[in-house]
C-alpha cells in the first residue's frame, strides 16, 4: 500500500497500484509519440540513419531508453485519477519485442 495524494482534491489516498505499464497504456504511449514525430518533433535518442523515417522504431527506442517525460492518468473509483510518470513505471515485455520486429 502506498500513500499518495490525489490529483484532484490534495487528499491523501492510500490503494495499491500497478507499477507496470499496461499493453494499452503502451500502445497509446507509442501512438501519441509516433504521431508527434511525424509531425516533425525531435528524436530525443541517436538511431542509425536508415531507420530514422520508422517512427515506431524511434518512439520505441525513445520509451525503452526512458527519455520520454509523460504522466500516465490512471482512473479512481468517485471521478478522481492518479497520476504517475512514465519513469516510474516498469515496462512490459512487449516493447522488445517491437524494438527487434524493426532491428
Amino acid at each position: 500500500m502506498t500513500d499518495d495524494m490525489c490529483c484532484e482534491c490534495n487528499e491523501p489516498i492510500s490503494f495499491k497500484s500497478k507499477s507496470r505499464l499496461t499493453k494499452y497504456e503502451l500502445s497509446r504511449v507509442i501512438g501519441i509519440r509516433v504521431s508527434q514525430l511525424s509531425m516533425s518533433a525531435p528524436m530525443l535518442v541517436d538511431v542509425p540513419y536508415n531507420k530514422q523515417h520508422n517512427f515506431m522504431y524511434v518512439a520505441a527506442m525513445e520509451l525503452k531508453a526512458g527519455v520520454l517525460d509523460l504522466v500516465i492518468r490512471r482512473p479512481l473509483p468517485m471521478n478522481k485519477y492518479y497520476e504517475i510518470n512514465i519513469q516510474d513505471l516498469d515496462l512490459p515485455d512487449d516493447i522488445d519485442t517491437l524494438v527487434s520486429m524493426y532491428d
